[in-house]
């Protein structure tokens, strides 16, 4: 359960997976699937359509086979073009998307000591009344009309596009973290499943599953370590069932903590300042609320223009382009692009 090691990503691919990774962008390119970077001149160039990082996640998690990560890249890709992805981030009601996130993992705008966000997910906190409430919004809120995706599909959507448009992204444009030059891709998660019961879980159990099944299916490579929390007795057999929902590399990835383990084992990954105080750690921050930026990341989004305190709501984007750093805001409010 040590540190991630950067093998098979950007700078630290062996023989055998850079070249997967020059066939892999051949084999892409026959399939019009992919477009390399085009160079006009010496100062002009056509960027590549989808760069190195985001390659190397599907080859991963397609254990560098280049049948499995190109039919997984394709089906993405299809999925996304298909189902409008862009567009349903891009025009997504503000006041929707801060309702959607009480239901789904949430940043707590830290990192971890290798500067991978950390996000918290209290599922034990999603009670029948809670969910009746969450079926009912997304019957009358606003969602995308081009898209054939369900309201409940978008918004899950949309919290997993936030995540890799913005909270990625960001985190990774942090230069004084341990490897600053391989891209920041992943997520670690505080699962709290405290006074989960049966019944409880069995009630959510779509709700988890559909998350899972999207997550694996269309943003390989996402997550860095699942730490589950508060595991009531009995759960273990509950959760011989629910692992079926993962890939096995994704469920080597998921450590349950015993009780006077908690804090012990999450500093060893997270400084106590970035630990929130429900765990044992110094942040002040609970489930529900507004991401607590440490100074780094706030001081990143000030130099981008962007000086909300505590934090601008909504679907964002971070673009980091040569090293001009720009925040975007999307999304809509009362039926008005932002």
């Amino acid at each position: 359960m040590g540190n991630a090691r950067p093998e098979g990503k950007l700078g630290h691919l062996n023989n055998d997976q850079a070249s997967a990774l020059i066939d892999f962008k051949i084999l892409l390119s026959d399939q019009q699937l992919y477009t390399p970077e085009i160079i006009i001149d010496e100062k002009r160039s056509v960027p590549a359509t989808h760069d190195d990082g985001h390659l190397l996640k599907f080859l991963r998690a397609g254990r560098f086979k280049l049948a499995a990560a190109c039919q997984q890249f394709g089906a993405t890709e299809k999925w996304r073009k298909t189902s409008g992805i862009d567009e349903i981030y891009d025009n997504f009601d503000v006041n929707e998307f801060e309702e959607t996130r009480k239901y789904y993992p949430q940043w707590t705008g830290r990192r971890d000591k290798n500067g991978v966000p950390i996000q918290v997910y209290e599922v034990g906190a999603l009670d029948n009344r809670k969910m009746n409430q969450y079926y009912q919004s997304a019957k009358t809120g606003a969602r995308s009309t081009k898209s054939n995706l369900p309201a409940t599909t978008q918004r899950l959507v949309v919290i997993a596009e936030h995540s890799t448009n913005f909270v990625v992204p960001l985190c990774s444009s942090i230069k004084t973290r341990p490897n600053p030059n391989i891209p920041i891709e992943t997520t670690v998660n505080i699962v709290d499943i405290t006074g989960l019961g049966f019944a409880q879980f069995w009630a959510l159990r779509s709700h988890l599953r559909d998350a899972s099944t999207l997550a694996q299916s269309y943003y390989p490579e996402a997550l860095e370590k699942v730490f589950v929390i508060g595991a009531p007795s009995g759960f273990m057999k509950i959760w011989d069932w629910a692992k079926g929902w993962f890939d096995a590399a994704t469920a080597s990835k998921i450590f349950f903590l015993a009780p006077e383990n908690i804090t012990s084992t999450l500093t060893e990954h997270i400084h106590l300042d970035n630990i929130p105080r429900k765990y044992g750690g110094n942040l002040d921050w609970k489930f529900g609320d507004a991401p607590n930026l440490d100074e780094e990341l706030r001081g990143l989004l000030v130099d981008a223009g962007c000086h909300d305190i505590p934090f601008t709501s909504g679907p964002l984007r971070w673009k980091d382009v040569e090293g001009t750093q720009t925040v975007l805001i999307s999304g809509t409010k009362d039926g008005v692009k932002r």
